[in-house]
């Protein structure tokens, strides 16, 4: 069982630790998905310009494509994806609820799996195993701090109550 509940999110100290986690993920997701993407123009139109776009957007030095999927998956930079995972680690197991402690446990070891960087087939299935578990972690985050559903009658009920 969890340490904190549902009423304990709105503190600061969680809350801080909620937004960053949040964050994490939301880096986790779109530099998986950018690279996923320019993996793909790599394979099929033999093209290295998405690598060389995505390098440049976030602040990383381009020289040869093996170089670039090693420090964008497991850099010791905040634009790599193994940094962003390991900090979301951190909020998650500050916020203390089990499941999102095991998720993001998941989520760091898929990550720190190593592809062979020669091999793209390789590295896109190691990108799409990222996105497979950023996107369950996203559920359990769901599941676990999401506010509560309203239902349908009862937002109409606010809604008369406000317009009264």
């Amino acid at each position: 069982m969890s340490h904190i509940n549902k009423k304990n999110l709105i503190l600061p100290s969680n809350l801080y630790k909620v937004y960053w986690l949040g964050r994490y993920v939301e880096r986790v997701d779109s530099v998986s998905r950018a690279l996923l993407s320019s993996l793909y123009s790599l394979k099929q139109l033999k093209s290295e310009e998405p690598l060389m776009a995505l390098a440049d957007s976030l602040g990383i030095e381009f020289t040869k494509h093996e170089k670039f999927i090693e420090d964008i998956l497991h850099g010791d930079i905040p634009s790599s994806i193994l940094y962003s995972v390991r900090h979301m680690r951190t909020n998650a197991i500050g916020l203390g609820i089990e499941r999102l402690v095991r998720e993001s446990n998941i989520l760091v070891i898929a990550v720190e799996e190593r592809p062979r960087l020669n091999e793209i087939d390789e590295v896109i299935k190691h990108a799409n195993d990222i996105i497979a578990a950023i996107n369950n972690f996203g559920r359990v985050i769901n599941e676990e701090i999401a506010p509560p559903k309203i239902s349908e009658e009862k937002m109409r009920q606010q809604t008369r109550h406000q317009q009264q």
